[in-house]
């Protein structure tokens, strides 16, 4: 065994014990009430705040926001802890149902067919020359995971650090427990894949020859009048101006890719299309709407056979039974394959998010749920509050 692959193996048995001690500590933790769900869904709505605001406490969340729209007249935001309006949180994975919007925009401008091979119009890497990169990449795949590539995910870069550039995150990233992306898995299958984001990412700004961020704002912020959103990565509060940043209050948690604490801070993610998105609950919602509304035919910003498309399953996770994934989205089928739910969770340092939708019936009107918060120890609460605000 070569010093240096002697010194990674080692490096990583450390982190495996610090991780183990974590979750060891996890299990005393404070923790949702488990009346807490089926509480909120059967609440009166001048008790919901309420609820929710006494669980954020308990669990120590410094700050989340939760948005409802029912239909086309009913919205409701309610703010808790330093969450305002105009604050903006990193809503982590929920970014890629956004990127695959913005990415599947540019091919159709383009006139790409997401079963073209892309590699030869990535230049600023060789998606050929990584482990497994001399067969066909296509956007169906990088969208639906279904590439078989790795690098499942990120922990971002501290502001005060030096950030690395995509290509670099792609093809020799700086940590010592990263390693370059490979093609490595089945075509086909899913297995998820930040690094196919990011490949995507590259692909937006290599044939538009613009940033991601603003290629993002030209073809989907802007003519959505998504005032609140941005791709853009700053370790700079004030080049978000007029809005605010709240930052992620977080301990060390090296399971998070945590491994100094933040409060009220944040890290970088030069991976925007697969973790870099900065919005609110509520302009979130607007998307999600704008979304489920083009795929069932209404004219808007938003294509409506790209729509449908992302909603359409292309490969069943290995996350649950019959849980399936499209473009960007995760779903939940009916017995007719359609889908009937519509959501995505996101975890990035020290933030947690979630949306779930149910598109329209001839019996109900579409209804979205976005949750965004900047503590970890809001996962479980995110997951219990969307669900119950789904159900009623």
């Amino acid at each position: 065994m070569s010093k240096a692959k002697g010194c990674i193996l080692a490096g990583l048995a450390i982190i495996a014990l610090i991780t183990s001690a974590f979750i060891i500590a996890g299990l005393i933790e404070p923790s949702v009430d488990p009346e807490f769900e089926e509480n909120l869904t059967q609440s009166p709505p001048i008790g919901v705040p309420n609820l929710i605001a006494i669980e954020a406490e308990k669990l120590g969340v410094t700050a989340m926001a939760v948005t409802v729209l029912n239909g086309d007249t009913e919205r409701q935001t309610h703010y808790f802890g330093r969450a305002h309006a105009d604050g903006l949180m990193q809503l982590a994975s929920l970014s890629k149902v956004v990127s695959a919007t913005v990415i599947l925009m540019v091919a159709d401008q383009k006139d790409v067919g997401i079963d073209d091979d892309i590699r030869a119009q990535i230049v600023s890497i060789d998606i050929a020359a990584l482990a497994g990169g001399d067969r066909p990449v296509t956007l169906r795949q990088l969208l639906s995971h279904t590439t078989g590539a790795s690098q499942s995910g990120y922990p971002g870069y501290p502001r005060n650090g030096d950030v690395p550039t995509p290509a670099q995150v792609i093809g020799s990233p700086p940590r010592f427990f990263e390693f370059s992306l490979e093609f490595d898995g089945t075509p086909g299958k899913f297995r998820y894949s930040g690094g196919g984001y990011t490949i995507a990412q590259l692909w937006v700004e290599d044939v538009t020859g613009k940033s991601f961020e603003v290629a993002a704002q030209d073809m989907l912020f802007g003519p959505l009048r998504m005032e609140q959103s941005t791709f853009a990565q700053s370790s700079d509060p004030d080049d978000f101006a007029p809005y605010a940043i709240i930052g992620a209050d977080s301990g060390f948690a090296p399971t998070q890719g945590v491994f100094s604490s933040l409060e009220d801070s944040w890290h970088i993610y030069p991976e925007k299309a697969a973790a870099g998105l900065w919005s609110t609950s509520n302009d979130y919602a607007s998307f999600v709407t704008a979304l489920l509304d083009s795929a069932a035919g209404v004219e808007n910003p938003i294509p409506s056979a790209i729509a449908q498309a992302m909603i359409t399953p292309e490969a069943e996770t290995d996350f649950a039974p019959n849980m399936h994934y499209g473009m960007g989205v995760m779903l939940s089928l009916d017995d007719n394959r359609d889908a009937q739910e519509v959501w995505h969770t996101g975890a990035n340092a020290g933030y947690r998010s979630i949306f779930i939708a149910r598109p329209a019936t001839n019996e109900t009107p579409r209804r979205v749920v976005v949750v965004t918060s900047n503590t970890a120890s809001a996962a479980y609460l995110n997951r219990a509050t969307a669900t119950a605000l789904i159900e009623r």
